[in-house]
C-alpha cells in the first residue's frame, strides 16, 4: 500500500466501531474524522499557493504539467512541514524514466491518463501510488465496459469530471443514479475533481455519490484565496456525516453485490 492510500485510509476513519464510509483505518489523533480527502492541483512554480495548502488543511498536493527535470524543490519545503504528499500529473509523453525520476524527487504518487502506455502501470515503487485518471463514462455500454478497469494493476482512480456547482444544483435523481452506478463499479479509491467551491449541500452529494477524495484546481490562484477555499472546504467535510449505509452495491445486473463486506482494513490492490 502507498502512501496516498494510507493517507485517504486515515481520513476515511468512520466514526465508532466497525463499518462505515470509505476505507476504514486509524486515524490520526488530531484530525477530525471527514468522509473525503481534500487534494489540490497546483502548477510547477504555485509554491507558495503549496505552503497556504499545507497550513489550511490539505491531505494531498497534485502537481500538474510536471516534466521529467522540472525543480520542485520549492513545492517539497513547502509541505513538508506538515507532512503533505504530494503527487504528479504525466503528460502523453510519460515514460519509465519519468515515473523513477518523479518517485527520486519526493512524489508519493504519480497520475496517468489512461491513454499512456500500459507497461507503465508496472513501474511501481514501494510506497508509490499510481493513479489512473479517466472521464466518467458517459453511455450505457461505457458504463459497463468501466468495471474492466477494476483489471487495472493500480492503486487509486481519478475522475476528471470537473464537477462545478451549477452542474450539482442542477443533477437530476437520474443522473446522480448512474454517478453513484459510476463510483460504485470500481475497487479502488475514487478521487473526483471539482471546478469551483460547493456549498454544504452540494459537498453532501459529492460523499453521497461516493467521492474518496475531492480535487480542488488551484493553478495560479493566489495563496490567500486558496487558502481560505481549502479551509472552508475542509470544515464543510468535517460537518457532513459518514454515511455507514451508504456503501453496499449491486452488479450491473442487480443479482450480487459487489462489494465485500466491512473489514478491519482497506483492500490493498497488490493483493490481486
Amino acid at each position: 500500500m502507498g502512501k496516498l492510500v494510507e493517507k485517504l485510509r486515515q481520513v476515511h476513519q468512520a466514526t465508532g466501531a466497525g463499518g462505515g464510509f470509505g476505507f476504514l483505518g486509524a486515524r490520526a489523533a488530531a484530525q477530525q474524522p471527514r468522509p473525503a480527502a481534500v487534494l489540490v492541483s497546483l502548477g510547477v512554480g504555485d509554491a507558495a499557493a503549496a505552503e497556504a495548502a499545507a497550513k489550511n488543511g490539505a491531505d494531498a498536493v497534485l502537481v500538474s504539467g510536471w516534466k521529467a527535470g522540472a525543480d520542485l524543490g520549492k513545492i517539497s519545503e513547502a509541505l513538508a512541514p506538515a507532512s503533505v504528499l504530494w503527487g504528479v500529473e504525466l503528460g502523453r509523453a510519460a515514460t519509465a524514466d519519468a515515473l523513477a525520476a518523479a518517485r527520486e524527487a519526493g512524489a508519493s504518487f504519480a497520475v496517468l491518463a489512461s491513454g499512456l502506455p500500459a507497461r507503465l502501470l508496472l513501474e511501481k515503487g514501494n510506497g508509490f501510488d499510481l493513479v489512473v485518471a479517466m472521464e466518467p463514462p458517459h453511455d450505457d455500454m461505457a458504463l459497463i465496459l468501466l468495471r474492466a478497469e477494476n483489471l487495472l494493476p493500480a492503486d487509486a482512480m481519478l475522475f476528471t469530471a470537473g464537477f462545478t456547482p451549477d452542474a450539482l444544483s442542477d443533477m437530476s435523481i437520474g443522473d446522480f443514479a448512474r454517478m453513484r452506478l459510476v463510483f460504485e463499479s470500481v475497487r479502488f479509491p475514487a478521487l473526483v475533481t471539482l471546478d469551483g467551491d460547493p456549498d454544504e449541500t452540494q459537498v453532501r452529494l459529492l460523499v453521497r455519490l461516493g467521492a474518496d477524495a475531492l480535487v480542488l484546481a488551484g493553478e495560479g490562484a493566489s495563496a490567500a484565496a486558496l487558502g481560505e477555499r481549502i479551509k472552508t472546504l475542509r470544515e464543510r467535510l468535517e460537518k457532513t456525516p459518514a454515511n455507514e449505509d451508504d456503501r453496499s452495491s449491486v452488479a450491473i445486473g442487480g443479482l450480487m453485490d459487489t462489494r465485500a463486506a466491512p473489514a478491519t482494513a482497506p483492500h490493498d490492490p497488490d493483493e490481486e
